[in-house]
């Protein structure tokens, strides 16, 4: 494709269509945020010829998830009758442990994960051992063998592979309203759209989609995990009104620098002329919007809307994470069993952490800035 990204949409749309087999992309609700990116995308001049390359074959991707889950909705429409009850969900800022604490807990049979390949191909979970003759499966497993090869610094620091538990985001991305535009490129514009959009529908969206993967199994508890839940977490909570509620907290002057590094292990290849200093301070501005309004909610719940929460400490959960799982079983009245017990030992003997260095100063930061813009975050949550 060339062009303009607005004067690509057709292009996209027919792109998608021809790459899933399916014409249908059910409500119009998404077209607005893709017509902010698009526009958006139009009026960043950092994009180089692989970016753009990766973000229109991103986009196209996203438009074909939602595709194949609207011939999964049409195929299985008893599925939206299945209920989600008091799913467990993970957030923080990112580089909190979330990653960790999920891929622990999906160790537990009581528990359903989304694995990254549904969440770019929903349909009704198939059977573990047909998995790997999937063509969705496949698809998605190349996709992370490119990444593995062509992006090894972005996979040493956050592993992926197509069969693992993963976050949510690519459920939202079906919306084309999510914060995960704003880690590839500069988009200011979308942002403006990405603060002011309405999330209900895209957490509307996120829950058929939730039923329509896990309609085999629909009595399974589910186990969510995404940071960026923090953006909009008052629609999160109406759609999902008995979630309950693991909030994973970190000094923010360790996890702004780690997730910046993160991102740009990605972005970097993308964009051409774009200062580090730049990305940090925009870095910085997202996620501290991002605890600002997380904070607002939990504040207008009052205390029996605290009853959802339970609040982990980083250095806590390093230092003892079968003591922290304990404690969130505990919370919201899950058994832990022995066998489940044993698992999860096993999985911290075994897991490594990635090596990932940074600093404040590699991205235009320093102590005295973050501890200004997140003076209200401390207040409430700093526990070390």
């Amino acid at each position: 494709m060339t062009g303009s990204f607005a004067d690509s949409e057709d292009e996209l749309l027919e792109s998608a269509i021809a790459r899933a087999g399916f014409d249908d992309f059910g409500p119009d609700e998404f077209r607005p945020g893709l017509r902010a990116l698009l526009a958006a995308l139009d009026e960043n001049s950092m994009l180089n010829p692989i970016g753009d390359f990766a973000i229109r074959r991103m986009i196209a991707g996203h438009l074909a998830a939602r595709l194949t889950a609207e011939r999964g909705f049409r195929a299985h429409p008893e599925s939206a009758e299945n209920p989600i009850e008091r799913p467990l969900v993970i957030v923080g800022l990112p580089r909190t442990g979330t990653t960790a604490l999920q891929e622990m807990l999906a160790l537990d049979p009581q528990f359903q994960g989304l694995e990254l390949w549904l969440t770019r191909a929903p349909k009704p979970r198939p059977e573990r051992d047909s998995w790997e003759e999937d063509p969705d499966y496949r698809e998605c497993a190349a996709s992370v063998d490119m990444i593995r090869e062509h992006q090894p610094e972005l996979h040493a620091i956050h592993k992926m592979e197509a069969w693992k538990v993963d976050e949510c985001w690519n459920l939202a991305a079906q919306s084309f309203a999510h914060s995960s535009w704003l880690a590839q490129t500069a988009l200011p514009g979308y942002r403006s759209f990405f603060e002011q959009c309405d999330m209900v529908p895209v957490y509307e969206r996120h829950k058929r989609n939730l039923q329509l993967i896990g309609s085999r199994k629909p009595q399974t508890r589910w186990l969510l995990k995404d940071s960026t839940h923090l953006f909009a977490l008052d629609a999160f909570l109406e759609v999902y009104p008995d979630a309950c509620v693991v909030y994973t907290h970190r000094d923010p002057i360790e996890a702004i620098p780690s997730v910046c590094s993160l991102c740009w292990a990605a972005r970097h290849a993308l964009n051409t002329g774009e200062s580090r200093e730049a990305y940090g301070r925009e870095t910085l501005d997202l996620w501290h919007m991002a605890v600002e309004r997380t904070l607002d909610v939990r504040e207008a719940l009052g205390e029996g809307g605290r009853q959802r929460f339970h609040d982990v400490s980083f250095p806590d959960f390093k230092a003892n994470p079968l003591g922290v799982i304990e404690g969130i079983y505990q919370r919201f009245g899950f058994d832990l069993s022995s066998e489940t017990r044993a698992k999860m030992e096993a999985f911290r003997e075994e897991s490594a952490p990635p090596l990932h260095r940074y600093t404040l100063e590699q991205w235009g930061l320093d102590e005295a800035s973050i501890n200004e813009r997140f003076a209200r975050y401390r207040a409430v949550h700093d526990r070390g």
